[in-house]
């Protein structure tokens, strides 16, 4: 029998320089959010050296790092896209089953931000896989030939995403987990660390599977 596939429709003075490579034009971008997965995301965007990071915003300042500016809360987003900042990505990682992701990309859409995927230099895409806007893919992480990861996805370090494997928005896929062969996960859907999603298994939108968990429907 083969396998059911489904479809998943202010000053800038401490301002931190990423300097292109030769022939790349530098983008601003600014962080949304400023906890442990932004710092990744952040020495990500560092590593393509396409964009130059121009502060982040969050709720409070983050006192302990002196690399990037702050800017101010998410009220300001609006005035840096006026100031001629056109990218953003978000830094807020799993919140649970809250829809803090959803929100803040609906903000920045609405304020007509461009959210660019985020994939490590490390990482190794397929050239027929297929990456959803602001997703991240992480350091070490593999997605196999005609796999879909939708939009703001995190695809963490050490992940493997197999062949014509899909991956819903929105979905966490956590650090050394696996996704074997057209695996087809729903949006919202968190796969802990190391578990292992057996081949051609369906995981419906908003599920949990808990970490070293092998998954088999």
């Amino acid at each position: 029998m083969g396998c059911y596939k489904c479809y998943i429709p202010g000053n800038r003075s401490k301002k931190h320089y990423v300097f292109a490579k030769r022939g790349m034009r530098i983008r601003d971008i600014v962080l949304v959010g400023f906890g442990g997965h932004a710092k990744s995301v952040a020495d990500t965007i560092e590593r393509t050296e396409q964009f130059n990071i121009v502060g982040y915003t969050d709720v409070r300042e983050d006192t302990a790092c002196s690399r990037y500016e702050y800017l101010g809360t998410d009220v300001v987003l609006k005035d840096i896209f006026d100031s001629g900042v056109k990218y953003a990505a978000i830094g807020v990682g799993y919140m649970g089953k809250g829809d803090t992701r959803d929100k803040l990309y609906k903000m920045l859409k609405d304020i007509r931000f461009e959210l660019p995927a985020v994939i490590d230099p490390s990482a190794i895409v397929s050239g027929t896989a297929a990456i959803g806007e602001g997703t991240f893919i992480g350091k070490g992480a593999i997605v196999n030939a005609e796999a879909k990861v939708g939009k703001m996805c995190i695809v963490n370090s050490k992940v493997l995403v197999e062949h014509e494997t899909v991956v819903g928005d929105y979905s966490h896929v956590a650090v050394g987990a696996s996704l074997c062969g057209q695996v087809c996960l729903g949006d919202h859907v968190f796969v802990g660390a190391g578990a292992v999603v057996v081949q051609c298994v369906n995981v419906g939108s908003g599920s949990f599977i808990k970490a070293g968990e092998v998954y088999c429907g």
